[in-house]
């Protein structure tokens, strides 16, 4: 069953940019024909997608928060160290 809603004009011509993006661009695979429901339906998933790689950034952003402190200095101190021997020219 489908629903009417009411949009703003600004939107509905923003939908219709959107739509003739994707028929220029050719963004979607195997469409040439976008219609103005399938430009709405990509720009909701893309947004979608965006929002969850953020919240999956976001999430490990503080994974070194439980970390015991001493390990993490350990890390970084063994970071700053120089891994190549020292030469001397005799």
């Amino acid at each position: 069953m489908l629903k009417t809603i009411k949009v703003s004009e600004k939107a509905y011509a923003d939908a219709r940019k959107l739509q003739k993006a994707l028929e220029k661009d050719e963004l979607i695979e195997g469409v040439y024909d976008v219609k103005l429901s399938t430009a709405i339906n990509y720009a909701i998933k893309t947004a979608l997608e965006t929002i969850r790689k953020r919240k999956k950034f976001l999430s490990a952003a503080g994974g070194w928060a439980d970390m015991d402190k001493n390990i993490v200095k350990e890390i970084y101190s063994s970071r700053s160290k120089g891994t190549r021997w020292d030469i001397e020219l005799d």
